[in-house]
């Protein structure tokens, strides 16, 4: 029987404890116990996201999460800069317009970084601009923008920066206080290794002050309940309690690694994926690539659907496609969850076998070879650091 390998940006694998705990009997959220289980991953979130603020979790997906990042924090009419870079940043932009919230558009080609400084010059041309929205992880291209450098632009102002962290907190270096992040919206189904159905959002008190002077368009999503409710451990409407208790298990399984650690284990895996990518002359799309994933060509001679059919029918492995302009070119792999140096080993020798079956001029071994070498130099410095802490 074949191994399902689910290596998708999200949905990702998810741990078998996780998976277990969705097997146990429904109990009651109004509890003693949901109230604790509720304390415990909020808390756990918290150190996750690098932050202070509150921590609320909602039923949905991450894109619950991006509409009540704007439902709650911007009135009808006001201004609000979209940085748009692909398909899921592009997600802003149509929200906002929905709720008659004026999207100034900052657009860069797919694969292209933003500019912190243009960022900067876009805030002086509309100083009534209210809000920025950013991306971490743009999954329709690869790219890691740079949200840091963002930030400090926009901490110069009094606008909110809103980032859609869906599928890359967990894996990367995020940190939301230090960096100056008002909102940060992640879905549990991406590096969490949760299952599909939680949001969740990281919220400032900056945020908090300018929703209090916002038309707020909502009321499921009416974001003052979650904060009312969470900060006695409860939530205003009936909870995926399952989905929590299970995602309680990553995040504690997350933390006693040590998210620092996590964030360097997913760097040694990407650096290690790529550099066999390259050693075969399969391209990025992107030379501003994010940890969370690798999006690539698909080599021009190839055809992508029998490259993609073979991945999944002999080898089990399940990547995504392309989107947009790149639908039928690419193909995209998650480095985080559960994914680890076996997998990224037998991945690419998968890879370099279907391109071989393929009619591409590939040395068998030579992208496993290259990784092995990354992975042994992440070995080796990690000794060496390790021999100095023991040092006098």
């Amino acid at each position: 029987m074949k191994k399902y390998r689910l290596l998708t940006p999200g949905p990702t694998q998810v741990p078998e404890k996780a998976l277990l705990a969705m097997a146990k009997q429904v109990t009651h959220h109004r509890t003693p116990e949901f109230e604790a289980l509720y304390h415990a991953v909020t808390q756990g979130l918290k150190e996750i996201f690098q932050t202070s603020g509150d921590i609320l979790l909602l039923a949905g997906s991450g894109t619950a999460a991006m509409e009540a990042s704007v439902t709650n924090f911007l009135s009808p009419g006001e201004k609000a800069l979209v940085l748009a870079s692909g398909k899921f940043s592009e997600r802003w932009r149509d929200i906002c317009s929905v709720y008659k919230i004026e999207p100034i558009l900052y657009e860069v080609p797919w694969g292209e970084r933003f500019n912190p400084a243009e960022v900067s010059h876009y805030l002086m041309q509309y100083p009534d601009i209210k809000a920025v929205f950013g991306t971490l992880c743009e999954t329709s291209t690869g790219v890691g923008h740079d949200i840091k450098g963002i930030a400090r632009m926009i901490a110069e102002t009094d606008a909110l920066f809103i980032v859609d962290g869906i599928s890359a907190v967990g894996a990367v270096e995020c940190r939301m206080d230090r960096w100056g992040i008002d909102i940060l919206a992640v879905g549990a189904q991406k590096a969490l290794m949760g299952l599909p159905g939680l949001a969740i959002l990281g919220i400032s008190e900056k945020a908090w002050q300018k929703s209090e002077k916002t038309k707020r368009q909502a009321f499921y999503f009416d974001l003052s309940k979650y904060r009312d409710c969470g900060r006695q451990s409860t939530t205003p409407f009936t909870p995926p309690k399952s989905l929590m208790e299970s995602l309680a298990l990553n995040v504690d399984a997350l933390l006693k690694e040590g998210i620092e650690n996590v964030w360097i284990r997913t760097a040694n895996l990407a650096a290690a994926f790529r550099a066999g990518l390259q050693r075969i002359s399969v391209r990025l799309t992107t030379p501003y690539p994010s940890d969370a994933m690798t999006a690539a060509y698909i080599p021009e001679e190839v055809d992508a659907k029998r490259f993609m059919k073979i991945l999944e029918n002999r080898f089990g492995i399940k990547f995504a496609g392309g989107q947009g302009i790149f639908k039928g070119k690419i193909f995209r792999m998650a480095h985080f969850g559960i994914i680890d140096e076996c997998d990224i080993l037998g991945i690419l020798a998968a890879i370099e076998m279907t391109l071989k079956m393929l009619g591409c001029k590939v040395t068998l071994g030579s992208a496993v070879a290259a990784a092995e070498s990354v992975l042994m130099e992440g070995d080796v410095e990690q000794g060496n650091q390790a021999k100095n802490s023991l040092c006098p």
